[in-house]
């Protein structure tokens, strides 16, 4: 059994002594389940048309907040419109549900294997494919607990493009605008959408953003949250490389492959067999387990590559990556006010590539609140964390129709890493408990508990 499962038995055993499900139903391989094809003719209908639908149970930790989910299979798009493909998305419906507002939510999945889809994770929970799922969806509790139906698409879609920014965005514009019209939401004529990301999910839901005014600029979307956001894959590449999360990084050059036909063809050519079958490896596996399996890898060596150390430097791959960063292209600019935040000790996603999209995209006309955690202590998950107040208040002001106060961009800085379950008054006491329970008491300077964890694993 892999380590994150035995560490969160005992929290699935106390949840289930209080009479809150952890375990899904039987849910059918993504790969099995028929739900999941196409019918034929397909690519004859617009993007976002929806083929059919279904309800389904989530069991996770957090499906006592859920009067009822549904998914949808709907139309959408790879790289480019003109690759056209399908993919699910979930809706969670919370008790005495608003009719006037929905979140897109951006998990982390940040994986490759089929199981790891939240279509299918969602239904799985704690005893499904990846253990991870257990704090990944509690952060969606809040929204929940407001009232807010939730959306999780399966941003990575059939090809499971971790990383792949242009597919994770146009598999999240496209589940909005099935959402929208969907006839069991009943929403109103005038629904606001919002969408909220960290870590994986703020690649996909700063592409989202980026991609919406020239891909779906006719969705009322009023506001996007983004945290701890990889905006530039090179310096990603090189912060998870020879580091504790190095499976990412393999995730995330096999996703990239998968989706740039160029990507591949010279992975192929420079890889070594090391590589190629750690690429297959990822390609059946998810998030604990590629971490698990690849700690401290060397990507610049010539144990993966004939190109060891220059691998970063091969025009091939430097293309791609260029095509990849958030900011750099002034027609890709989000038209709606985004909340960003990010952590100066973050060791995952690099800071000054975060900074460096933001002031790019504020000179191409951005809305854009930048909040930096200046506490040396701010490392990427206690930031994911800290941020979840302040960012929901954010989130709930423009879905509540208020205007932010200001054109162009703002920052500001804080230390206060401190994360009170208070925070968002007695309503929430509850929801937000469950999230520190999660995460724990002990989070230490650069998150030194969570990687001692991880580290005892291995």
């Amino acid at each position: 059994m892999r380590f994150w499962t035995l560490a969160l038995l005992p929290l699935a055993l106390a949840l289930s002594a209080m009479g809150l499900a952890v375990r899904g139903d039987d849910a059918i391989d993504p790969q099995a389940d028929p739900f999941y094809e196409p019918p034929a003719n397909w690519e004859d209908k617009p993007l976002g048309h929806i083929y059919r639908w279904r309800e389904v149970n989530v069991k996770a930790i957090m499906d006592f907040k859920i009067k009822k989910a549904y998914q949808l299979l709907y139309r959408t798009s790879y790289v480019n419109e003109s690759e056209p493909t399908t993919s699910v998305t979930t809706i969670l419906i919370p008790y005495n549900a608003q009719k006037d507002k929905l979140v897109a939510y951006g998990d982390w999945e940040d994986a490759n294997g089929p199981t790891c889809a939240p279509s299918y994770a969602l239904q799985k929970g704690i005893f499904g494919p990846d253990t991870s799922v257990v704090l990944n969806y509690a952060l969606m509790l809040p929204f929940l607990q407001a009232g807010y139906p939730v959306a999780i698409p399966d941003k990575e879609g059939r090809k499971n493009a971790f990383a792949s920014g242009f597919v994770e965005g146009h598999q999240t514009l496209d589940a909005i605008r099935a959402i929208v019209k969907f006839d069991k939401m009943k929403f109103t004529k005038n629904v606001r959408v919002v969408g909220s990301g960290y870590s994986g999910g703020a690649i996909q839901i700063g592409w989202a953003a980026s991609l919406m005014p020239v891909y779906a600029p006719e969705i009322p979307v009023v506001g996007w949250y983004y945290g701890g956001t990889p905006t530039n894959l090179e310096a990603l590449a090189k912060k998870l490389n020879k580091g504790l999360w190095a499976g990412f990084l393999i995730a995330g050059f096999t996703s990239i492959a998968d989706t740039y036909s160029s990507f591949k063809k010279f992975l192929h050519k420079v890889g070594t067999p090391e590589l190629l079958n750690g690429m297959q490896f990822v390609r059946e596996h998810c998030l604990s387990d590629n971490n698990n399996q690849f700690p401290f890898a060397d990507l610049m060596s010539k144990k993966y590559t004939s190109l060891g150390d220059q691998i970063f430097e091969a025009a091939p791959i430097k293309e791609v990556f260029k095509k990849l960063q958030m900011g750099r292209d002034p027609s890709l600019t989000p038209n709606v006010p985004v909340l960003m935040q990010h952590g100066v000790s973050d060791e995952i996603a690099d800071y000054n590539a975060a900074m460096n999209s933001y002031t790019d995209w504020c000179g191409h006309g951005a809305n854009i609140q930048l909040t930096e955690y200046i506490n040396p202590v701010a490392a990427h998950a206690l930031t994911a964390i800290t941020g979840i107040p302040s960012s929901f208040l954010w989130l709930k002001d423009r879905l509540d129709g208020k205007e932010v106060d200001f054109k162009g961009c703002r920052s500001s800085s804080t230390e206060d890493i401190l994360f009170d379950v208070n925070d968002l008054g007695e309503e929430f006491k509850d929801v937000l408990g469950i999230i520190k329970g999660l995460v724990g008491s002990r989070i230490g300077p650069n998150d030194s508990q969570y990687k001692k964890k991880v580290t005892a694993a291995n």
